[in-house]
């Protein structure tokens, strides 16, 4: 296990540097790393206040913890003074610990006023024991990363924050004056420190305003100031975000696909990036190594970061699935599906070598063992986190239709559905409906007609076909020529058909288009087929698979209002 020490640090307040933290912190927690994150920002600490964070207040910490050391001479029990988030509804991947500030109490203020840092160092033997906090969380936590929210200004704490504890610092500033060279001071030093090895350094301006970037003007004058003052362009940027001054906020526990324009929470990702990228021991590093010795087709370096994969993380799910990966490139099937399958045992709750691996077993047409792998992962992911099951229940519905065993279908399709009532997404919604009445028909069900039509009012206020590629059109209108018949609209059915027949022309040949009859992808040329079939089938008064069409005058009109 390395652990990688990096302090935020800003020489002003009001720079968001607790906020950059805290949401860096959260985002490599949600992705699957150990973190730890240290409040020594005693005077005025922050940490505590993000409820999202999901610690209790009132907790001791950094000065209780040193208070403690500096009565006995002893170093007190770790475990006392670290408690671990767990935040309401965010389910993370990795591990999220805080060492707040302290409890905040009047003994708090009395403690914190007491603790001469310099005496610390010259009578405490304070530089072991800095060495022996350290030591004590990477023993006992074993973080990927910790991360340290330092006070503002030139102090013996702001010197502990930035030159004993990291192996990097993020200096954090605004782009006014008293920013810039404050925080260039602090660089200075921190390039030609005495008696100690230098932090690596990344940059960062924020806020940054939203102004319109031109050639000249003030906004490009204030970077040409810093990077003067500070040898070095920012290595990042985050903008002004009117959300950040008015509530201490985890902005990225809520990041989806709907979040792609969001500049800031994508800011705290580039942040988040470019911190992995000045670890050079650990888990994020072995990654990399990893991914560049298989583009690189340099197999011998490629089994190097693997073996240090298996023997410092081997209980990572990371490791495996980055292992696949080579054993993929270099064509060891076996191994590429085994290491898969062990990634998503780690870590049911890591979507990548999951989707890899039913990907995989659906191309070697072994959906069988797709549809227990699924199964299994189902079982692992709690009831309540909808976000990960939907995806699972899916592709078990989906892979259950095409091997006939319709009960497993209908029953994903059930929970689909039920998980979906609440949801103004239409086409969701349509898509869930349909293959729930789908899976329920093939079982021999008899399906009302009320909810037939309840799925073609669906299609019909379906997003304009406009922003439908053209294979998933076909594939959408060729499924709903099932409710139109099964409600006696026939002519409408058998003119979608037609229609999707010749629209198939625009289509690549190479392209593989799902088909309703086998419920999956097939090539060009034989869904057209089989789509002629549907047809034949439909003027014979019959669905393709033999099911009798009933008369139209069975039905009464469906009544939307209900």
């Amino acid at each position: 296990m390395n652990t990688f020490w990096v302090t935020f640090y800003s020489y002003k307040g009001g720079v968001g540097r607790t906020m950059a933290l805290t949401n860096v912190a959260a985002l490599m927690a949600k992705e699957g790393r150990r973190v730890l994150v240290i409040d020594f920002d005693l005077e005025a600490p922050g940490l505590d206040s993000f409820e999202g964070l999901g610690c209790a207040k009132g907790h001791p910490g950094v000065v209780e913890y040193v208070t403690e050391y500096i009565q006995t001479n002893r170093a007190p029990d770790i475990t006392r003074f670290v408690q671990e988030c767990r935040p309401a509804g965010v389910h993370l991947r990795g591990n999220l610990w805080l060492m707040g500030c302290g409890k905040k109490d009047a003994a708090y203020n009395r403690d914190r006023a007491a603790i001469d840092w310099t005496a610390l160092y010259e009578r405490h033997e304070g530089e072991r024991f800095v060495e022996n906090w350290k030591a004590a969380i990477e023993q006992t936590y074993q973080p990927d990363y910790v991360l340290i929210d330092s006070r503002t200004g030139l102090t013996e704490v702001g010197g502990i924050c930035t030159l004993h504890l990291p192996q990097l610092v993020v200096l954090l500033y605004a782009l006014n004056d008293q920013n810039i060279h404050g925080v260039a001071g602090v660089a200075k030093a921190l390039r030609n420190p005495k008696n100690t090895r230098p932090p690596q350094i990344l940059t960062v301006a924020t806020p940054v305003p939203p102004i319109f970037k031109e050639k000249k003007g003030l906004l490009q004058e204030r970077f040409k100031l810093a990077e003067k003052e500070l040898g070095t362009k920012p290595h990042c940027q985050i903008h002004y975000d009117p959300r950040i001054p008015l509530k201490e906020e985890i902005l990225v526990w809520e990041i989806d696909d709907s979040d792609a324009e969001n500049r800031v929470t994508w800011e705290y990702n580039r942040l988040r990036e470019k911190i992995t990228e000045y670890n050079s021991n650990g888990l994020d590093f072995l990654l990399r190594e990893l991914d560049l010795a298989v583009k690189e087709l340099d197999e011998k370096r490629a089994q190097e970061a693997a073996q240090a994969l298996c023997l410092e993380y081997g209980n990572r799910a990371e490791s495996y699935h980055a292992i696949a990966q080579s054993c993929r490139t270099s064509e060891k099937i076996e191994e590429f599906e085994k290491n898969l399958r062990r990634s998503v045992e780690i870590d049911p709750y890591y979507d990548a070598p999951f989707f890899e691996l039913i990907g995989f077993l659906q191309g070697k047409n072994r959906l069988d063992d797709a549809i227990e792998i699924a199964l299994k992962r189902l079982e692992a992911i709690e009831e309540s986190d909808v976000k990960f099951r939907k995806p699972i229940l899916f592709k078990i519905g989906e892979f259950a239709m095409a091997v006939g065993k319709y009960s497993i279908a209908q029953n994903a399709f059930e929970k689909l559905v039920a998980l979906e009532k609440e949801s103004e997404k239409t086409l969701t919604t349509l898509v869930y409906s349909f293959n729930l009445a789908e899976a329920r028909r093939r079982l021999g069900i008899e399906i009302p007609a009320t909810e037939y039509h309840k799925i073609i009012k669906l299609f019909e206020d379906r997003e304009p076909v406009e922003g439908q590629s053209i294979t998933a059109r076909l594939n959408h209108e060729q499924a709903m020529h099932i409710p139109l018949a099964m409600v006696g609209r026939i002519n409408e059915a058998l003119d979608m058909l037609k229609s999707i027949q010749r629209l198939a022309a625009a289509a690549s040949p190479r392209d593989r288009i799902f088909c309703v009859s086998s419920y999956i992808e097939i090539p060009i040329d034989e869904w057209l087929a089989e789509n002629r079939k549907m047809i034949a089938s439909l003027e014979s008064g019959k669905l393709w698979d033999g099911t009798q069409i009933p008369n139209q005058t069975a039905f009464q009109k469906y009544d939307e209002t209900k």
